[in-house]
């Protein structure tokens, strides 16, 4: 007798489950929510549960036949686009409301796939009928190129399995492996012969060729994982493996894209290296790097934060911290922002170039560099000044690498015993010098006898050298000195020092020491023949050396 009343209970508990499952079936088959019509969707298609008929209920518009392909098509998109349903995280309430439009619409995946929504119609939720009239064109994108075609077949191909994983699954890796090594050389042949061509006028940079190889390479790799991308939603793995697989594929396309943009920016670098080469301004030559360094870090930022939204991350409020950051940061450092700013106002109006030897409030010297903070100085004693560029964009920078033409002045001193007659004949033979000599400028000079000093008659010498740099300066005004002591010592010219000067001219027997000059005026211009003979000889070869 208990055998039979626990056999009863056990049947009754049975019946009871069982009618209790009916109706939560019952229930779930009436669509009174997005999470109903959703897991109606899915699970009447799931292996052990095969029914696309029950499945297709979900579905509004066209007879049984044309939604239980809906069905199959929109389960297969999901699982090749590697999106996953969370069945908890879907809407249970009967009247649930976009946020947004405040109808009864529900977007599983808005930003993934926002044309597939589901709606209420006469207390029942259902895929829209604008969302089954895309359904046949976003099954075209996920499989491409006419595999949607394949789809069907291999999804059909035997029923075998090793490890968990179907025989034709296992055979489809084995084709994309030796696939992808394939197509891994015939892109890499393909896109150096392609970026040489499309480069040709760039090809006499140096190491082009290099530069070409490793664009190629990682341009293949990017070109291979797109194609496996494509075609890996043949195999129809499992939604939870797609979405993984397919988030790994969308990071390396991220990576292998900021990979090919780095180095076409280094190649383009070079370029512009080869440019600036060709270029007098030598302020070219520091403005490539700082230009090659800003690319990249754009690159990639860009990059990492395609990376950080592939995972999920918000974005946009990360972007919103680094900005409130980033504002806080530059009122804290107004100097570098200012340093910053000053950078841009020299590379834009270019007031000196490197090398140029410059003056300003507290520095003289040769620029050595200019960076995005300071310019770098060196003196003439080899030290090096930084001055933040902040300050250097508000002084008056004195840029004297720029002269075309540099001062020669200076004042002969010679002594005053020398008659007026060679004083007059020595100063004539100054202002030949200066038109004589190749490298100075003949059209403003001065050359005069302006000045009666304590010990000296002062005659003023001033020109224009031809003299590019301080090298240059430095040589043309030694070979004008050397010019003029050869002049006066042609002459018998005495130059004057500061002196105090005792002349007792008549001594009670014996001769006057006071110098005495006899003036012959053919012998002053044979003298001025020969010397001017001989100097324009000199000048020609010395000029002609260089």
């Amino acid at each position: 007798m208990q055998f039979w009343s626990r056999t009863l209970y056990i049947i009754f508990l049975v019946g009871f489950t069982i009618q209790i499952q009916a109706q939560e079936l019952q229930k779930r088959l009436a669509l009174s929510t997005p999470h109903d019509a959703i897991w109606v969707h899915l699970y009447y298609l799931q292996p052990e549960n095969y029914e696309p008929g029950l499945s297709a209920t979900a579905f509004i518009g066209g007879d049984s036949t044309q939604r239980s392909e809906w069905a199959i098509k929109l389960k297969q998109i999901l699982d090749g686009e590697g999106l996953f349903v969370q069945m908890n995280l879907l809407p249970r309430e009967a009247d649930f409301q976009d946020s947004v439009s405040k109808k009864h619409y529900y977007t599983p995946f808005p930003e993934q796939l926002p044309e597939i929504y589901l709606e209420r119609i006469d207390s029942q939720w259902h895929y829209s009928s604008e969302s089954t009239k895309d359904i046949p064109e976003l099954y075209r994108k996920v499989y491409p190129m006419g595999t949607h075609r394949l789809v069907s077949f291999f999804a059909r191909s035997g029923s075998e399995k090793f490890l968990g994983i179907s025989l034709w699954q296992l055979a489809g890796l084995m084709i994309l492996v030796v696939l992808g090594i394939i197509l891994h050389l015939l892109f890499s042949w393909f896109l150096r012969i392609l970026i040489k061509y499309s480069s040709r006028s760039i090809e006499t940079i140096e190491h082009y060729s290099d530069y070409v190889r490793k664009i190629a390479k990682v341009g293949s790799l990017y070109l291979l994982i797109w194609v496996l991308k494509i075609f890996y939603p043949l195999l129809q793995f499992p939604a939870k493996v797609n979405m993984v697989v397919q988030t790994i594929f969308k990071i390396t396309l991220s990576i292998l894209l900021m990979l090919v943009l780095l180095r076409a920016i280094k190649l383009f670098a070079a370029y512009l290296r080869s440019l600036s080469a060709r270029t007098e301004s030598r302020m070219d030559d520091q403005i490539v790097p700082i230009v090659e360094q800003i690319l990249k870090i754009v690159v990639i930022v860009v990059a990492l934060l395609n990376i950080l939204h592939l995972l999920d991350f918000n974005v946009t409020a990360l972007i919103a911290g680094v900005s409130i950051g980033g504002l806080a940061l530059a009122l804290a450092a107004q100097d570098t922002v200012k340093n910053f700013l000053g950078s841009v106002m020299i590379f834009t109006d270019k007031p000196f170039q490197i090398g140029d030897w410059v003056e300003g409030d507290g520095f003289v010297g040769s620029v050595v560099e200019v960076g995005f903070r300071s310019t770098r100085i060196r003196t003439s004693d080899t030290s090096i000044i930084s001055v933040p560029n902040g300050s250097m964009a508000n002084v008056s920078v004195t840029n004297k690498g720029v002269r075309q033409y540099r001062l020669f002045a200076t004042n002969i001193g010679i002594t005053y015993d020398t008659p007026p007659d060679l004083i007059e004949f020595f100063i004539k033979g100054l202002k030949e010098i200066i038109i004589h000599h190749p490298e100075v400028a003949n059209d403003d000079y001065y050359v005069y006898f302006n000045d009666l000093a304590s010990s000296s008659l002062n005659i003023f010498m001033r020109c224009y050298m031809k003299a590019p740099t301080y090298d240059d300066e430095l040589r043309i005004r030694e070979s004008i000195h050397f010019a003029v002591v050869r002049w006066a010592a042609k002459l018998g010219v005495r130059f004057a020092f500061p002196s105090s000067t005792l002349y007792i001219e008549e001594i009670p027997g014996q001769v006057s020491l006071a110098p005495t000059y006899k003036i012959n005026p053919d012998l002053l211009q044979k003298k001025w023949s020969e010397y001017f003979q001989q100097f324009d000889e000199e000048t020609s070869e010395d000029h002609s050396g260089q």
